[in-house]
């Protein structure tokens, strides 16, 4: 019977293994494991439909989706280093992502230096020195730093280290580093590409290089993400922009409000003309750079949570990219495993908040801010 409708949304499929008639079925699915099934593990539906949906906002060639957005950095670590591997990180990279690259893998013989992203004369140097990778972020975490990434890709370029890129805080809509330079791009997926804090999730994808390690790495070591999370990630991609705008649009007015109604308070924001990366951020984002800010909080940790109290509406947790607004303590939270003379010299005091701006009323956000922020001043 010829079906004459088909779902506006896709399917789920739950299962986690796939059934064959003989040997010689199953024998070319494995040799075509791009258009046959057999073990979830290996891959299924939703994570091919989901992968392929962010692959094209990327406008990359391949793409895989990932557990989480750690799996998806794991699984390009693992695929292209060895023992006796130099890699170049960013001194802002998210801490964890600092925490398995200094401690972690140079368990196994991977050397790791760290270097000031947004030094080029830095960055330079350090490339001279032969490196299998240079691993950055768009938008450094918590600080808010812009990487010129422009010249940056011409540096590895020029001495053959793959760029690698992890692009959560702008998204494809923002950026797309592949088409500046990078080889390599990494979502965290749970973030506002997925808005509603219910799915962990992670992607990597690049347009050529050394993408078959990092499937194998994917597939053999278990990094797949679950059909429901894929689907729900599907979902939320279809009011990405709708998000992301109005939550770019409140960070730009939150922001410049803070500055004229609150001068004596730090904010980190690479839309304000006097943040030491507006003009590189203008030129990579134009007008919305994000819907992240930085603000230093009076008086440290008990100004904090006095601000924590008294800021309706604005709830502590450590993530970010929901839909409404929220705060998270760097300090405590994503670089708790750096020492306090590493927090300090990236300028991540106990006072910093990190700001994920969501998309409800600005003048709601602004009161509980306000609110939070005189109260802090009381101490």
């Amino acid at each position: 019977m010829l079906q004459k409708s088909s779902p506006l949304v896709p399917s789920i499929y739950p299962g986690s293994v796939y059934k064959f008639t003989d040997l010689d079925t199953y024998e070319e699915s494995i040799l075509n494991p791009g258009e046959e099934f057999i073990y979830a593990r290996d891959g299924h539906p939703n994570a091919i439909i989901t992968s392929n949906e962010i692959t094209k906002l990327h406008n990359a060639n391949w793409g895989m989706v990932t557990g989480s957005g750690m799996g998806a950095i794991s699984a390009v670590l693992i695929g292209i280093l060895s023992s006796g591997a130099r890699i170049i990180a960013g001194k802002r990279l998210y801490g964890r992502t600092l925490k398995i690259l200094e401690k972690d893998f140079t368990r196994f013989g991977v050397q790791c230096d760290i270097v000031d992203e947004c030094n080029l004369t830095e960055l330079k140097s350090a490339l001279s020195t032969p490196a299998s990778i240079l691993f950055i972020e768009t938008i450094t975490n918590p600080t808010l730093r812009v990487p010129n990434l422009k010249e940056i890709s011409i540096l590895t370029n020029k001495n053959k280290t793959l760029l690698v890129v992890d692009n959560t805080f702008a998204t494809p809509l923002l950026f797309k580093p592949l088409e500046h330079g990078a080889d390599i791009v990494i979502e965290s997926l749970t973030k506002i590409m997925c808005g509603h804090s219910d799915v962990t999730m992670g992607y990597v994808g690049g347009k050529q290089g050394p993408q078959e390690n990092i499937i194998k790495a994917v597939k053999d070591i278990g990094f797949h993400a679950s059909p429901f999370d894929c689907w729900l990630i599907s979902r939320s991609l279809e009011t990405l922009e709708l998000r992301l705008n109005q939550s770019c649009k409140n960070a730009s007015e939150l922001a410049n409000w803070l500055k004229t109604n609150h001068p004596g308070v730090r904010i980190d924001f690479p839309g304000l003309k006097n943040h030491e990366d507006f003009n590189i951020s203008n030129k990579q984002f134009g007008t919305f750079p994000g819907h992240l800010i930085a603000i230093e909080i009076p008086k440290g940790r008990e100004g904090v949570n006095r601000f924590l109290r008294t800021a309706k509406n604005i709830p502590f947790c450590p993530s970010l990219g929901h839909s409404s607004t929220s705060v998270s303590h760097s300090w405590s939270t994503s670089h708790r495993q750096l020492t306090s003379e590493q927090k300090l010299n990236l300028k991540i005091t106990e006072g910093l908040l990190r700001v994920s701006v969501g998309h409800e009323g600005i003048e709601k956000i602004i009161k509980s801010f306000d609110d939070g922020i005189k109260a802090a001043q009381s101490i």
